[in-house]
């Protein structure tokens, strides 16, 4: 029997190619790397917030796509989530974020796409499977049926109700192990939540980031494309190769195409830092887009918008200096 053939869906998103991912929140303010979900809604003010030169940003840079922080760990919603008060609904200007940027990518030509953390801080049920699953599909349902057409959906956080230590590092004896408290998918109620986007949107991507320490490795099934953040990732002093083959077994020992997304950030994080004083060189940024395109995967580069709202020109500058160089 041949290997599977990327679906339709698969290979319109494989020839985009190039996409910024665009990490936006509290943190932003904060300069944290995760919130811890106590950061008032009250206080998301960003004064000069202009959605449209972000979109700017990334058609110059020769992107096709872009990804949105929607909710990170902290739990804070960067659209008016009616089963949430911890949204922007309750933020000073009350600016339906997700909807600027899908209105203002979308009319500089480019796909839409959102991330959305498994893991919450802020959501007083969190800990109760069941409650949580169903605020999740509530949510997710909304970003489905409000926004129009949707890419992907990327998810994050999976770690903390699947591993027995509730980190983000994965030990491959847990899964050998039914003493270890390994729970791959299972309170997150994952399958249910991955039928209920396929009603919705059967050519949306649904991602789930594999951690840094096994890069391009499927966390569960199913999935729709695998992720794998950085490049060159060094864990507990060994090199982490990225596994670029796209063809995996799902858990009924169906091979299954599972295409790959580099992910990587200008930033030093993921999020805009004030005091931020290294950046990528340009050819940096052409051997990452390189690099990506050789084994047909995709390319997300991170680009973390000020707290006054604005992508900073230094980003500009170096993200328009390798779409000259690499032609796009």
């Amino acid at each position: 029997m041949s290997d599977p053939k990327p679906t339709q869906a698969q290979h319109d998103w494989m020839q985009l190619g190039y996409g910024m991912f665009i990490h936006f929140g509290p943190n932003t303010l904060t300069s944290e790397a995760w919130g811890d979900g106590k950061f008032p809604a009250e206080k998301l003010d960003f004064p000069k917030l202009d959605v449209a030169q972000w979109a700017g940003t990334a058609a110059e840079a020769g992107m096709k796509y872009a990804v949105l922080t929607s909710k990170h760990h902290d739990g804070l919603c960067l659209w008016p989530s009616k089963y949430t008060d911890y949204c922007v609904k309750n933020s000073p200007s009350k600016t339906d974020i997700v909807a600027l940027f899908v209105e203002e990518f979308r009319k500089a030509g480019l796909k839409v796409g959102l991330y959305y953390s498994l893991l919450d801080k802020n959501y007083p049920q969190f800990e109760d499977d069941d409650a949580n699953a169903e605020y999740m599909q509530n949510q997710a349902t909304e970003l489905l049926t409000n926004y129009g057409e949707i890419l992907q959906l990327w998810f994050d956080g999976g770690w903390d109700k699947e591993h027995p230590t509730g980190d983000w590092p994965f030990d491959p004896a847990w899964k050998d192990d039914p003493r270890s408290g390994y729970s791959p998918g299972t309170r997150w109620q994952w399958k249910e939540l991955y039928q209920l986007i396929r009603r919705l949107q059967p050519n949306c991507l649904v991602f789930n980031n594999s951690s840094s320490d096994r890069p391009g490795t499927p966390r569960y099934f199913p999935i729709d494309a695998r992720t794998a953040e950085h490049f060159d990732f060094l864990y507990e002093g060994r090199i982490v190769p990225v596994i670029t083959d796209p063809i995996w077994e799902n858990d009924e020992g169906e091979k299954v195409y599972l295409p790959l997304e580099y992910c990587a950030s200008l930033n030093q994080g993921w999020f805009w830092r004030e005091k931020g004083y290294l950046h990528p060189s340009v050819a940096t940024i052409c051997g990452w887009y390189r690099t990506a395109r050789a084994t047909e995967a995709n390319l997300l580069l991170n680009v973390g918008p000020s707290a006054q709202g604005l992508m900073p020109d230094y980003n500009r500058e170096y993200l328009t200096r390798a779409a000259n160089e690499l032609g796009l």
